[in-house]
């Protein structure tokens, strides 16, 4: 090793001659990967449609999403996206960003958008625009309120919603477009179009309200191009959706009769009469489609024909059936794309797993459009140098990996099959990796809320606990958890137990109530938590274990509601962090510190609750769920100086996040919760915050090259120097071999960096 590091420092005066005095700059930021892309979108679709940018024969087909999000996989997407297959991909500047798109379809080869937006690409359009590929451009001077439905009829692109104008002459909900300008159609309808579709020949369109153009037309007419006619006595109320199925015209909504016959939500009209579709649905239908030679509705209901089908149910010509266990909410768009069937609206889940807003039905289950952590990150540690995290998901990247999974630097792997539940704890203990939680399996072993990792396979610890397990962490070379449980083992343990690598043992006669908090300050440990008492003494939320019995730290926290949520060293003071908002009897808002004597405040604290601690950079890092720290306004994560609070870069995301973890692995800190973007990029329930260059460029000027040969042998002998004249680069990015630490088994991979494409 010692020759190579020679041949690398003979480049050195030459690498000097060339480099700057001036050290470069590596400012810290919100880093983002594929793998830290959203697997679907971060608000709810409304509409879907396929669209071949090239026309027939061109491009790829790309699926096209609309509705009210902001991003989708790894981009950000103002209200409307194209999935190409594989990823999610922007159009422009997208929509809005105010209002959401309600409909679409494609004309002359172009992209229709219609709903509530006055802006598209950043320039004005009124309630509709159309997409060429590049650039967004108005239709005329659109409308004068929302659109809500589009369909293509007579070779005119068919617009409806609650506009009463379209460019600028009087359109009465309904308007046509023959490319140059818009004219109505007769005299429109009596109020907002919601549904539009041709059948044998003639424009089909359905409304909220009872009439058409003068007649009764009940919610629903026909334009024969010349004139609106009624289609039998209409409809009772509003219709959402229509299609054409076995030659026959389906109409779905809130209506609970068609033509006088009840008809629950859904009918079929033969050109002659109207009539049910069994028994019908037991809410609102707000879309339909085709697949499979089936009839797709999806919408509000939890029944169809009296079965459970759950938002969404399929009609085979003779009855209702469901599409596996269907969706936690509202499906508002159907589509097929690519021979599968596409829904999006306002779900979280299909199939009994995560799928956020959007999903895709291949005929026998329900898969996400996208990659990355498919749900919440509760849990942060480390393992064999690969960043493990644990939570609620059960795919990450492209790989299925149940609560837990384990980061190489490059791609999500499982570790075995997984938990059965929810993991919401890590730690390392005796070279194993310890997970905690709700499960009561692991790699398919019984596995009591509490399991080992030994790098192949999981194993229980003893009988484990008879309820959740949550914090963990090392003392006197013990593993100890604490978290709801009152035996551990078998034996009586209240909210605390120690394992010492063959059995449980109590901790005295622990908590009153549960343990949320452990770490270790001064060669004691330290527990937080709801309880009110440890080992019969009076200590509120906070104890300490001398290895012998528990005492208080002062008068504990008091306030808000009381509950310490984590616990950290920093200059030498223990930090909790929690909803208290005194400590020590004195103002402490969400956070304070212990000397060892007394509490005292950090600034004047958080607005509110405080869930997760880190040191990082000689900083302290907190997050959880407030928008201030110190009264300067830091988005759910800031970092304390020793002097102040201060925000790293604009935090984590709108959409109500939360940081449950924090951690520090391979030089960056690693933020995991309920958010989709950080920094104001997409970054799906975990985040990296660190130097954005790569690893061998240790002078952070953006390319690994010679220049980086004097830094490099800097980084790997003197430390210290190489802190001093590159403050603001890392010298994990030394580690080039990814191995967790900078040392001389780094030097070959840094020499091919340089002399290997």
């Amino acid at each position: 090793m010692s020759s190579r590091l020679t041949l690398i420092s003979s480049f050195v005066a030459v690498a000097l001659a060339q480099m700057s005095s001036a050290p470069a700059e590596c400012p810290a930021r919100w880093l983002t990967g594929p793998d830290q892309a959203l697997p679907g979108l971060d608000g709810f679709v409304r509409a879907t449609t396929p669209w071949d940018p090239d026309g027939p024969g061109g491009r790829p087909e790309l699926l096209v999403a609309g509705g009210e999000f902001s991003a989708a996989g790894h981009v950000l997407a103002n209200n409307i996206a194209a999935w190409d297959g594989r990823q999610w991909r922007s159009l422009g500047s997208g929509i809005g960003p105010h209002g959401y798109v309600d409909a679409l379809t494609v004309y002359n080869d172009e992209l229709i958008a219609g709903g509530y937006f006055t802006t598209a690409g950043g320039q004005p359009c009124s309630y509709i625009a159309r997409w060429d590929g590049q650039d967004w451009r108005p239709l005329g001077s659109g409308m004068n309120s929302t659109v809500d439905a589009l369909t293509v009829y007579n070779g005119e692109l068919i617009a409806g919603g609650y506009f009463t104008t379209a460019g600028g002459q009087p359109c009465s909900y309904i308007a046509r477009w023959d490319g140059q300008q818009w004219r109505p159609l007769g005299s429109g309808m009596s109020s907002a179009v919601q549904a539009l579709t041709a059948y044998n020949g003639e424009l089909i369109a359905g409304a909220w309200t009872t009439t058409s153009g003068g007649p009764a037309f009940s919610s629903i007419a026909r334009w024969d191009g010349q004139e609106w006619r009624t289609l039998g006595s209409g409809i009772g109320d509003s219709v959402h959706a229509l299609t054409v199925y076995n030659g026959e015209l389906i109409a779905a909504g809130a209506f609970t009769v068609a033509g006088g016959v009840a008809c629950n939500r859904i009918a079929r009209w033969d050109g002659q009469e109207w009539r049910p579709l069994g028994s019908g649905m037991s809410d609102w239908v707000y879309a339909l489609t085709l697949y499979n030679g089936e009839l797709i509705a999806g919408g509000g209901f939890t029944t169809a024909g009296g079965v459970a089908c759950k938002y969404i149910g399929r009609w085979d010509g003779q009855q209702w059936r469901p599409l596996g266990s269907g969706m936690n909410s509202q499906v508002y768009a159907l589509t097929v794309y690519n021979g599968e069937l596409i829904a999006g609206g306002h779900f979280t889940f299909a199939g009994g797993h995560p799928r956020y807003f959007i999903a895709r039905w291949d005929g026998e289950q329900w898969w996400r459009l996208g990659t990355g952590v498919n749900g919440y990150v509760f849990a942060l540690g480390a393992h064999s140098n690969e960043l493990i995290a644990g939570g609620v998901f059960t795919e990450a990247g492209e790989e299925r990996c149940n609560y837990i999974a384990r980061w190489d630097g490059q791609q999500w792997r499982p570790l075995g099959s997984g938990m059965d539940a929810a993991v919401g704890a890590l730690a390392t203990y005796s070279g194993d990796l310890i997970a905690a939680g709700r499960f009561t399996s692991a790699g398919g072993q019984p596995c009591n809320y509490i399991a080992q990792w030994d790098g192949q396979q999981w194993r229980a610890l003893g009988e484990g606990m008879n309820y959740y397990a949550g914090p963990l962490t090392v003392y006197n070379a013990e593993l100890v958890a604490g978290g709801s449980f009152t035996t551990a083992g078998g034996q009586p343990c209240s909210r605390i137990a120690r394992w010492d690598g063959t059995q449980w043992r109590p901790l005295g006669s622990g908590m009153n109530a549960s343990v949320g908090a452990l770490t270790v300050y001064n060669g004691e440990l330290i527990a937080g938590g709801a309880f009110t008492t440890a080992g019969g003494e009076p200590c509120n939320y906070i104890a300490r274990w001398d290895g012998q019995q528990w005492r208080p730290l002062g008068s504990g926290m008091g306030g808000g509601e009381r509950y310490v949520y984590d616990l950290t060293v920093y200059n030498g003071e223990l930090v909790a962090a929690g909803f208290f908002t005194t400590a020590g009897g004195q103002p402490c808002n969400r956070i304070a510190r212990w000397d060892g004597q007394q509490w005292r405040p950090l600034g004047s604290g958080m607005s509110g609750r405080v869930i997760a601690l880190a040191v990082y950079n000689g900083e302290l890092v907190a997050g959880g769920e407030f928008t201030t720290a110190g009264g300067n306004p830091c988005r759910y994560i800031a970092r304390w100086d020793g002097q102040q609070w201060r925000p790293l870069g604009s935090g984590m995301g709108e959409r109500d996040p939360l940081v449950y973890d924090l951690t520090v692995h391979n030089g960056e800190l690693i933020a995991a919760g309920y958010f989709t973007t950080a920094g104001g990029q997409p970054s799906a329930y975990w985040a990296r915050w660190g130097c954005p260059f790569a690893k061998g460029d240790l002078n952070c000027d953006g390319a690994v090259n010679n220049f980086d040969i004097d830094p490099f042998v800097l980084a790997l002998t003197n430390p210290v120097s190489y802190a001093q004249k590159f403050p603001a680069c890392e010298r994990m990015l030394a580690d080039v071999n990814r191995d967790g630490v900078v040392n001389n088994f780094d030097i070959d991979p840094f020499v091919k960096l340089l002399t290997e494409p």
